[in-house]
């Protein structure tokens, strides 16, 4: 599973030992270690409750349970059940596992908080605009007719459950989970993790964050988040001081595409059915989990810059928002970030 193309790079930088974590003190027993999932690399350093901790062991029940994620949701999986959900007729009644049904339930959260600006049925949209996966043989050359905007602009509530574990679909619907399910993968390693005794850990997946407890130099885990550019990596912009909370990043670096000869932005409005005419650079999201960070950090690159604040207000969320301003970079955040800001400052 991997985040839809419209939401564009990730961007955040996990300090820490491999992952780039300054002030590592090799004292310390952390260990660490990695695999392949959704189409990217997992990380999880962690300090042992025990000198005997077999990591191995925890490793392997961190893979088996990402393996059962992406047999669920992976659009990318013929035998998924969200392949099974997508390909099925109107009407037909489908079976869902609590994963596919958790991940509807904060979709659809996310989706009514944002009036709409998170929707995981939006993949017709992003298809049309020519970002759908996978890649179109030639780009757009002409803009989609305002009839077929309007025709691809499936509703999230053609989308019903018809009992608990079932999942039927009034429209042609063709759901993707993939700017949600990123962040609920490291959740999961994380609930692992804690499942086994750890009390000090990171978890990432392609650069989506949760951490618990301290890092190797005894006070919270430094985040960085990175300076947007689509030609130079690894420069942070800002640094985050973590401990007990998730973290998510979307970008969109590469800003606009043209087509008859005018500019538009690579991020669709679900609501408009059309480009979002100036989105943010990047947004970071600090919420309750992972999974709720990836989604509202997607929802914020669609929200205009007064918007966005709002909502970001009105639901108690730390966002940080970068934006392309006089060829530099401006930078925003909410009154719940700054704490995290100013304690990376110490």
């Amino acid at each position: 599973m991997q985040r839809r193309r419209a939401v564009g790079l990730l961007s955040l930088l996990p300090l820490t030992g491999a992952f780039g974590l300054v002030g590592c003190k090799r004292e310390q027993p952390y260990l660490q270690f990695e695999g392949a999932t959704m189409g990217t690399r997992y990380h999880v350093r962690f300090r042992p409750p025990v000198s005997s901790f077999d990591a191995t062991a925890m490793q392997a029940v961190v893979d088996a349970r990402l393996e059962a994620l992406n047999a669920s949701l992976s659009t990318y999986r013929p035998d998924s059940l969200i392949t099974a959900f997508n390909e099925a007729p109107v009407g037909q009644v489908m079976p869902i596992d609590a994963d596919f049904e958790h991940m509807l339930a904060l979709s659809r959260q996310v989706h009514q908080a944002s009036s709409g600006a998170f929707d995981p049925t939006v993949g017709a949209l992003v298809k049309l605009w020519g970002f759908g996966w996978p890649k179109p043989e030639q780009p757009l050359v002409r803009l989609p007719e305002a009839a077929a905007i309007e025709a691809a602009r499936v509703r999230f509530d053609a989308i019903a459950q018809s009992a608990p574990g079932q999942l039927v679909k009034h429209a042609p619907v063709q759901l993707d989970f993939s700017a949600i399910a990123k962040g609920y993968g490291v959740d999961l390693i994380a609930e692992v993790v804690r499942a086994h005794g750890v009390q000090h850990f990171m978890t990432e997946i392609g650069g989506e964050v949760a951490t618990q407890g301290n890092g190797p130099t005894g006070g919270p885990w430094r985040i960085g988040i990175e300076a947007p550019d689509p030609v130079v990596t690894g420069r942070v912009l800002t640094r985050v001081h973590l401990s007990n909370g998730a973290l998510a990043t979307s970008g969109n670096y590469r800003n606009f595409f043209e087509v008859e000869g005018r500019r538009f932005s690579h991020i669709i409005d679900p609501v408009s059915g059309y480009p979002v005419p100036q989105p943010p650079v990047s947004v970071s999201v600090i919420a309750p989990n992972v999974a709720l960070a990836d989604a509202w950090a997607t929802a914020f690159m669609v929200l205009d810059e007064d918007r966005g604040l709002a909502v970001a207000e009105k639901n108690q969320l730390a966002v940080y928002w970068v934006y392309q301003d006089n060829g530099g970079h401006r930078t925003r955040q909410s009154s719940r970030m700054q704490p995290y800001l100013d304690a990376a400052k110490h």
